[in-house]
């Protein structure tokens, strides 16, 4: 087998900061075409009370980003706004709206940057403030934009957060309606988009859901399955918003790795879809509308690197799986006085959504000049240099789990690749195999990572041309994007090569072995030492796993067959399976198919766990601090646990809880386990204490296990 190995190496960084190198094999494959990139991947949310979205600047730093859609008029805020005053409804409290942000100024900045707008209808309530959303008002909106004015706006949202009106406990979104829940949303939005679409039916139309394994998700009732069963046949598009952590919990590795978890709710949402929705599900599209890194009270990892390193990978985890709409929350936020660990890595401390300062105060904490950008903002950067609306995803590849790649195919030949390394200690040497790509010898390289700026970040991007020839490192906490024009484009040469391709299963459980069998049949003369490359993907377009095998020979008329066993993961998703067969260079492209086969890892049985503890020392003075110990282990034989919820407590003679740690997104096999360690604060009251460990799933609506006598604390 002949692979194009390529060393590049980031002189820059390891310059700066010294630290060793490790090693990292990266696999590109060209030929594997994941999915093609829409015109709406590329968002970013505004808001009508940010006093800075009509800056005289603000175009000019949309357009350096690429920005493709501006979400308006700003979140919840959106549940009680009137777009024709530009102002509040009555009675609800909200301290600000800009007067110079209409509808129409908004709209000027849309077409200025060459965005698309997304609109969030009025749900929660009438302008009159009366009574929940009306969907005449809504009608005469869409009436105003592209009737009236020809501003072509074509997607729309109805309401925000309509889950957050109290149906589970929770009353953070305004909905006036009498009657709420998951049924009187599905309902509405059904009158909403008669009387919408009545008005222009061109226009696409987005119904909120939940986000998979995470809160109200998995609550009765069931949101997302009573608004797909009733409204599915009316909606263009679903929005789910995800915030990767909740405040007091944050952790850079955690916040990192939460983009793992993505590939799982994307699978849990698609098929939801596929469930519920009835014979419109296969064109239901995904808009993920809100992200950030914390569901509220941003602390200093929001201003930080660590929150521009999980930007890229948090937008190329849902656009690789296919989602249409990622939308960053937001351009301006303000300061927050949020978690300021000194664990966290960076140099602020103070916390703000923002992509920019908007020089606003917090608790003695005034942040920078208006318009500063924070490292978020050239995190954002650095995804225009690897794709644009139009690209192609294709399959990548990284055998170190803390280096993230993403790779993307141009209309013009040109491939980039997206390197991430989510180590803050090591750097990495690194192998790139590009299959089906054999490019030209100087390239494009653009680099962001640590450095003396705003956030522990460098001031700005650096931009090099390199020689693919040399040897290669990406630093620690870097995002790294080489440029490559082809030498040689792969020639498709077919049908001369054919393939068949059977499975031994469609529907396995975690664990089972599926039997992959691919043969190529040869009617194109002779061919020498080929190479065949067999890949799986999950639905959200991660290689999971490969087979590659070199020096093939098949002669006029034959055939060669493949065999492969491979298990099934505890990912419970539809899995494709693709087969390639070049010569022997990579130049000619003999055979491939992106859809040889399919097959599902079905949702394996409820787990069952044992949990374990200790406390250190088990005697405390009051305000001293001890070591909590928790162990977790999976007792069930065929039960996973993905991405679950580890929950531990501390409580009085009362029972009542004093103390609360959780783990999020937790995976654990049969017969796993993991060990969990916290510190604690005695409290000011003697007494014993009780340590109650539970386990849940990600939405905290199912407890698979509770054990309310794990360890005692005693505080004298």
């Amino acid at each position: 087998m002949k692979w194009l190995i390529i060393s590049i190496v980031t002189v820059f960084a390891l310059a700066t900061f010294g630290f060793s190198a490790m090693n990292v094999s990266i696999t590109v494959n060209t030929a594997a075409e994941i999915t093609t990139l829409s015109q709406t991947a590329f968002g970013l949310n505004t808001a009508v009370w940010d006093w800075h979205l009509l800056d005289p600047v603000i175009p000019s730093l949309l357009k350096n980003l690429n920005v493709k859609v501006l979400r308006f008029p700003g979140g919840s805020f959106s549940d009680i706004y009137d777009w024709k005053t530009n102002s509040t409804v009555p009675d609800q409290n909200f301290p600000y709206v800009d007067p110079d942000n209409t509808f129409d100024n908004f709209m000027k900045l849309v077409n200025e940057i060459g965005a698309q707008a997304l609109i969030t209808v009025n749900y929660g309530t009438n302008f009159a403030g009366t009574a929940g959303g009306n969907p005449q008002e809504a009608a005469a909106w869409v009436k105003y934009a592209n009737v009236d004015h020809n501003y072509n706006v074509k997607y729309w949202e109805i309401g925000n957060e309509v889950y957050g009106n109290n149906t589970y406990g929770s009353n953070w979104e305004a909905d006036l309606h009498a009657t709420k829940g998951p049924q009187s949303y599905a309902d509405n939005f059904i009158e909403y988009v008669k009387a919408m679409k009545a008005v222009d039916p061109a226009i696409k139309i987005g119904a909120v859901l939940t986000c998979p394994y995470n809160w109200p998700w998995g609550q009765s009732p069931d949101w997302n399955k009573v608004v797909l069963q009733t409204a599915g046949n009316y909606m263009d598009f679903v929005i789910v918003h995800w915030y990767a952590q909740n405040p007091g919990n944050e952790s850079d590795a955690g916040l990192l790795a939460s983009t793992n978890q993505i590939p799982a709710m994307l699978a849990r949402l698609k098929q939801e879809i596929k469930d519920y929705a009835g014979s419109n599900a296969d064109h239901i599209q995904i808009f993920v509308t809100e992200t950030n890194s914390v569901s509220y009270n941003p602390g200093k990892q929001t201003t930080s690197l660590v929150n521009a390193l999980f930007l890229v990978s948090d937008y190329m985890n849902w656009l690789e799986g296919g989602v249409e709409n990622v939308d960053w929350w937001a351009l301006y936020n303000g300061a927050f006085a949020g978690n300021a660990n000194a664990k966290l890595y960076g140099n602020t401390n103070y916390g703000d959504y923002g992509l920019l300062s908007n020089d606003s105060t917090a608790t003695n904490i005034t942040e920078p000049a208006t318009n500063t950008p924070f490292p978020t903002y050239f995190g954002y950067e650095m995804l225009k240099y690897l794709a644009k609306p139009d690209d192609t995803v294709v399959g990548s590849y990284s055998d170190q789990k803390l280096v993230n790649v993403y790779a993307v195919k141009h209309p013009s030949g040109e491939l980039s690749v997206m390197i991430v390394n989510d180590d803050p200690q090591n750097s990495y040497t690194v192998d790139l195999s590009l299959v089906g790509f054999i490019p030209e010898e100087i390239a494009q390289e653009y680099i962001y990572g640590m450095g003396d700026g705003l956030g522990g970040a460098m001031t700005s991007i650096v931009k090099k041309t390199i020689q693919l020839s040399s040897p290669i490192e990406v630093a620690p906490y870097s995002i790294n994007v080489i440029v490559m024009r082809p030498q040689h484009v792969v020639k498709i040469v077919g049908p001369e090569v054919f393939q068949s391709t059977t499975i031994s299963s469609t529907s396995l459980t975690p664990g089972q072995i599926e039997r992959i069998e691919t043969t190529f049949t040869n009617k194109f003369g002779n061919i020498s030492n080929g190479v065949i490359e067999m890949e799986i993907y999950n639905s959200s377009g991660q290689m999971v796993g490969q087979k590659t095998i070199s020096d093939v020979s098949i002669g006029a008329n034959g055939s060669y067959k493949v065999s492969w066993n491979w298990t099934a993961p505890n990912s419970p998703d539809l899995y494709m399976v693709k087969s390639f067969f070049f010569d022997s260079s990579m130049t000619t492209l003999f055979s491939s198919s992106n859809d040889a086969a399919q097959f599902t890892v079905a949702i394996p049985p409820a787990p069952s766990f044992s949990i374990t503890g200790s406390v250190k020392p088990t005697e405390l003075g009051v305000g001293e601090n001890g070591v909590i110990s928790v162990t977790v282990t999976n007792t069930s034989d065929l039960g996973y646990l993905n991405n679950g919820i580890i929950d531990v407590e501390v409580h009085n003679s009362a029972n009542q809880k004093i103390w609360q740690q959780f783990d999020q997104n937790v995976n654990l096999s049969p017969s796993q386990s993991l060990t969990l360690t916290y510190e604690f604060t005695a409290p000011a009251t003697s007494g014993t204490y009780s340590v109650q460990v539970g386990v849940f799933n990600g939405g905290w609506g199912t407890n698979y296990a509770w054990n309310s006598d794990v360890a005692k604390i005693v505080v004298k």
